[in-house]
Order: C-alpha cells, then sequence, then structure tokens
C-alpha cells in the first residue's frame, strides 16, 4: 500500500505543477531575465533608461520567485498529504513510506515515471492544441537564456576566441585562411542555396548551427556543444521558404565578428558602409584566425567559405584585406527579388510582434535585413531609415541603391552570378564559377546542381513605380553583362 500511496503521490506533484503553470511561471522568471540582460547590452538606451527596466525587471523577478516558490510549496505538500492520510488511515507507517521512497529502485523508478507523464502530457496538449513541432523558434527558455547571455557581450566573444586560440594553436593551420571564398548579394538572391551548394564540397568549411551562440570559438564551443547536442531532423527555418536546417547546415554567422570591431557603424536605424580604408590589424589577425578555426572543424577542408548579405557594403575592404579571396555576388531578377524581400519584412514584421526571442536572435546575430530588427545599409540614395518598408518602392530603392554599389566597389576579385542563369542552366555556369574561384578542377562544382530549381517567370509588382522599376531592370541588364559567363561569351573566351 505504501508503494501505491507514494505513485498516487507522484501523480499529485506532477498534477499541481500543471495546474499551477509552473513551466509558464519558471519561463516568465527567464524571459524577464533576458529581457534584463538584453536592456543592459543595449548601447542605444540612455543609462537612465536602463536603470528604469532593470528595476521593473526586479520587481517582476521578485515576484516570479515568490510565486515559484509558492507553486513548489504546493507540489510537495500535495504527496505529503497523501502518504500523511494513508499512514492516518492505518495502511502502512510513515516509517514503511519513508523507507521505500528513499531507495534506489523508487527514486530512479519515480523519476522515469514523472518524465514519461510530463512528456505524455505535452504530447497530448499539442495533439489538442494543434502545436508544430517545428515552431518557428524553436528554442527553450534555457536556448533562449544561453543565447542572450552570449550575445550580450561581444567582448565576451573576443576573449573567449582569444583563449580558443591559445588552447587549439596546434589545430590552426594559418595556411587555411588562405584563399577565401565570401558569398554576398542583399537577401533573398540565392545566397543561402549558394552557400549549402558549396559547403557541402569536402574542401570547403563553414560555420554552422553546431557553432551557435558562441560562433567565435567554433572549436571550443563546437567540441563542447557535440557532446549534449544531437543531431536532429532537420526543420524549416523561421523564413518560412522552403530551407531546411539542422546543426550541421551551414549559416551565416560571421557578421558577429564585425560587429565585436566595428560598433561605430551600427546605428539605431542604418548600417554605415565601409571604405577601402577601414583598416584594423587587430581585426584582421582576429578574422584570419577565426577562418582558420572554421577550416579546422571539418576533416579533409582547406578553404573556408560564408555567407554574409552585409559583405555587400565592404566589398573594397575586403578585397584591400584578403586579396587571395574571392568574393561571389550572385544577382536575381529585381521583380521577384523585391517581392520576397517584402514578403520576408512583412513575415518577420508579425513573428517579431509574437516572439521577442526572435529580434533579439536575428540582431545578435547582425542580421538586421527584417521585420522590427530591421536597418538598411545607408548606400547612396538608398532609404535612411526602415520607414516605409511596407511598401514595394521602398526595396527598390533599396535594390537599385545597392547594386549600384556593388557596380562601383566590385574589383577583380568579385565574381557576378547572373542567379537565374545559374537556376536554369548550371552546367554552363557552374564550371566557370570554380574556374573564377580558382579550383583545380572546376568541374568539381557539379554537384551543386543537384539543389538549384529553374526560376519561375518574373512576376508583375503591383503598386511599383514605374521610373523606378525601369532604373531596376536597366541595372539588372548591366549587371548581368559583366556575369560570368556572359562577360565571357561577348569577348570569345571561356574559363572552362
Amino acid at each position: 500500500m505504501s508503494v501505491a500511496a507514494l505513485l498516487l503521490g507522484i501523480v499529485a506533484f506532477v498534477a499541481v505543477l500543471r495546474v499551477l503553470d509552473a513551466q509558464r511561471v519558471a519561463g516568465g522568471i527567464i524571459g524577464t531575465t533576458q529581457q534584463a540582460l538584453s536592456v543592459m547590452a543595449n548601447s542605444d538606451l540612455p543609462d537612465d533608461d536602463k536603470e528604469v527596466e532593470v528595476r521593473r525587471a526586479s520587481i517582476k523577478l521578485l515576484g516570479g520567485f515568490f510565486r515559484i516558490a509558492t507553486i513548489g510549496v504546493a507540489a510537495f505538500a500535495a504527496p505529503a498529504l497523501i502518504v500523511w492520510g494513508g499512514s492516518a488511515l492505518g495502511f502502512y507507517s510513515v516509517d514503511q513510506a519513508m523507507a521505500v521512497a528513499l531507495g534506489w529502485p523508487f527514486i530512479l523508478g519515480s523519476t522515469a515515471v514523472m518524465v514519461a507523464i510530463w512528456i505524455g502530457l505535452d504530447r497530448l496538449r499539442d495533439e489538442t492544441t494543434g502545436d508544430d513541432a517545428r515552431a518557428e523558434v524553436p528554442y527553450s527558455p534555457v536556448d533562449k537564456a544561453l543565447h542572450d547571455f552570449a550575445f550580450a557581450a561581444p567582448d565576451r566573444q573576443i576573449r573567449l576566441g582569444n583563449l580558443e586560440t591559445r588552447l587549439y594553436r596546434r589545430r590552426i593551420n594559418a595556411d587555411a585562411a588562405a584563399r577565401p571564398v565570401f558569398i554576398t548579394s542583399l537577401p533573398r538572391a540565392g545566397t543561402t542555396i549558394m552557400l549549402e551548394g558549396l559547403a557541402d564540397l569536402p574542401f570547403f568549411a563553414s560555420a554552422t548551427y553546431r557553432h551557435m551562440p558562441f560562433t567565435l570559438s567554433p572549436l571550443l564551443w563546437g567540441g563542447f556543444s557535440r557532446a549534449f547536442r544531437k543531431e536532429t531532423d532537420k526543420a524549416e527555418r523561421a523564413h518560412g521558404d522552403g530551407i531546411e536546417v539542422g546543426l550541421e547546415s551551414p549559416e551565416a554567422f560571421e557578421e558577429m565578428l564585425w560587429m565585436a570591431f566595428w560598433p561605430n557603424h551600427y546605428k539605431t536605424d542604418h548600417i554605415a558602409p565601409w571604405t577601402a580604408e577601414d583598416r584594423n590589424p587587430e581585426f584582421e589577425a582576429f578574422f584570419r584566425t577565426h577562418m582558420a578555426k572554421i577550416v579546422a572543424t571539418k576533416p579533409d577542408a582547406g578553404r573556408y567559405i560564408s555567407k554574409n548579405n552585409a559583405n555587400i557594403a565592404r566589398l573594397g575592404l575586403l578585397q584591400r584585406m584578403f586579396p587571395d579571396a574571392s568574393i561571389i555576388v550572385p544577382v536575381r531578377n529585381p521583380r521577384a527579388q523585391v517581392r520576397s524581400l517584402l514578403r520576408q519584412n512583412l513575415h518577420f514584421a508579425e513573428l517579431h510582434a509574437r516572439e521577442p526571442f526572435a529580434r533579439r536572435y536575428m540582431e545578435g546575430l547582425g542580421h538586421y535585413e527584417f521585420g522590427a530588427a530591421l536597418r538598411p545599409i545607408a548606400f547612396e540614395d538608398a532609404p535612411e531609415d526602415a520607414n516605409g518598408s511596407d511598401n514595394v518602392d521602398f526595396w527598390l530603392r533599396y535594390w537599385i541603391a545597392a547594386y549600384r554599389h556593388v557596380l562601383s566597389t566590385a574589383g577583380p576579385q568579385t565574381v557576378l552570378v547572373d542567379y537565374d542563369a545559374l537556376c536554369s542552366e548550371p552546367g554552363d555556369v557552374l564550371p566557370d564559377l570554380g574556374a573564377a574561384m580558382g579550383l583545380e578542377h572546376p568541374g568539381d562544382l557539379t554537384p551543386v546542381a543537384g539543389i538549384l530549381r529553374a526560376p519561375t517567370p518574373a512576376p508583375d509588382l503591383a503598386g511599383a513605380s514605374a521610373s523606378l522599376m525601369q532604373q531596376a531592370d536597366d541595372l539588372h541588364n548591366e549587371l548581368c553583362n559583366q556575369a560570368i559567363g556572359r562577360a565571357l561569351a561577348a569577348t570569345g573566351k571561356s574559363l572552362k
């Protein structure tokens, strides 16, 4: 009877936690802590405003701890009352029940039962409410707290990266930082697909989701996370664009490094472009070492590759810093790209309103492209801030300004790629791209064709300015005429 009473007590313990919503209360405590960390790390807020927000957070935390303590007392009181009641009715003695409860068989068994009950109730709730396991922001409260901690202090990430350099100096080969490949363009130009295809090749290495959130310490954190973060099925990323990612998927985490060393370029409402004269020896040394570390994370790889949309604002500087680099700029039809940019901006604006962590996540990575996180790069004649970003003409103006900047700053290391031609006729474009990147065997890029899909016809942009549309079309033609393949065909030459 004592065992039955103890099992009933376990059910009561779990029931009290569920009825009093302990998980939500604990999540609220973590969320308040995350918000306070975010406020303290926000350089845009005056100190007085930070003090007010932190004081409010302290009061909320005090109330949260009181509620969770009360729930804890009630949760333990329920099974205690059941066990005492059975003893009072003469079914067993309290000493007998305690002897069973403190035995290892019962401790292990009861723990398994509680976990099973909790998971079962969660699954039942998900089936009832229709929750999808592939949530837009698939992070637990603990995951969110860890990310907020990592994002809160870029200097901490740099120090950790320097510590990693000392610890792993024997694994870091400086030659592995030679001939890097940087993929960049405005978002929605095909940069992610190009990164996935190229990073999957054995000789290229890229940062992956496994390196999150301490992305400047890929060897140290990547090895540590491998011990407790196992590969799971891929899930569609928050963009809702059909691209699925997992822990080993490559992604754009390079911008965190730029933010750590160049904070003055990140204004409250825009990002200031870099010039070729913006040199920083400390940054360049750290960056070279970081690239070599990324290569060291992948056996047999020999070259670093990254996707970073913001690199479009620093083509001249990249060319000066890394004269051995290849900079790949895919160019997509502006009608299709602008429509996608507008849709993604509206999508993330709605997501950020529902889930504040999604915005903190994007801003922590330096992804200021969409939604409430949008900070346009201040190209000449580009929109000065995010006002009007729900209108198609905003994105047309931005597209025109960005790619005019590309034409004015691109040097011989910058390789323009007609993305629509690449998807339509990969067999014609990939060999030239491989040769432009300095591959010994340009045909090694052939497997990339397997993930490319022929583009759909360019859509009409309802409500777009006819003048802006004409400018964009003309600029697109000029860019494509300078792209590999077409530019070579015009001279009767080929890289093949």
